[in-house]
């Protein structure tokens, strides 16, 4: 399959400068003045992810979905999504959701394979997210909830996750796409990842510095 078409040049953007607005240990917060080619000038604010998106769908011998529900502060609604969380920048994607899968559900998975890869909003962040698909699952002694979380666990079966995409009561983005992903690969349609792409599950942030984040190492800090 031949790559979709690109522009020979596909960039139109000449920096300016590059301002820090705000950081946290998890989120920072950047704006860049630009000069469009077309001749326009403006401001372009990026949010940038400093820990690593992970998702997995865990599936059981009865073809269910572990789902875990929480409160999601942002949208002031309850949400059921998969276990999911973010790397540090010592962890590997693979690293960061076995960790993440045994603290949110107490489960480990002897059987990993990487399921999508994905951008959950690139108009406004850099922000990558590593979707997995874990079967085989076991008890692991790792459970426990973080001082800020209330977590209730439940395992769905797989047809009825994908309704309750379709109807719109599950809305996780993480959940969305690797749940459709595995639909789609049920149903035949297969690609394999590019293979610098699927080695990058299993690396570390700093083995495969993507060029959004990179960027960050330009910045004018006040």
């Amino acid at each position: 399959m031949q790559p979709l078409p690109c522009p020979k040049h596909p960039d139109p953007y000449t920096v300016l400068d590059r301002r820090l607005l705000y950081e946290s240990p998890w989120v920072r917060l950047r704006e860049d003045r630009f000069q469009h080619r077309r001749g326009a000038q403006g401001q372009y604010v990026v949010c940038g992810f400093l820990r690593t998106a992970c998702g997995v769908v865990a599936l059981d011998e009865q073809d269910r979905v572990v789902l875990v529900g929480q409160w999601r502060y942002p949208l002031e609604r309850y949400s059921w999504e998969l276990p999911e969380g973010g790397g540090d920048a010592t962890e590997s994607p693979y690293e960061a959701i076995r960790r993440e899968l045994a603290e949110e559900a107490g489960l480990t998975a002897k059987v990993w394979e990487p399921l999508a890869f994905f951008h959950p909003s690139n108009s406004s962040t850099e922000e990558e997210a590593f979707l997995f698909l874990a079967t085989e699952l076991s008890p692991s002694e790792g459970h426990h909830a973080e001082d800020d979380e209330e977590l209730l666990l439940h395992r769905e079966p797989f047809q009825d996750c994908l309704r309750r995409i379709l109807s719109g009561e599950i809305t996780d983005s993480l959940t969305v796409m690797a749940l459709l992903a595995l639909q789609a690969r049920r149903s035949g349609i297969r690609a394999p990842l590019d293979a610098a792409l699927a080695e990058r599950f299993f690396q570390r942030p700093a083995e495969h510095p993507a060029a959004g984040r990179a960027r960050w190492e330009t910045l004018d800090r006040p």
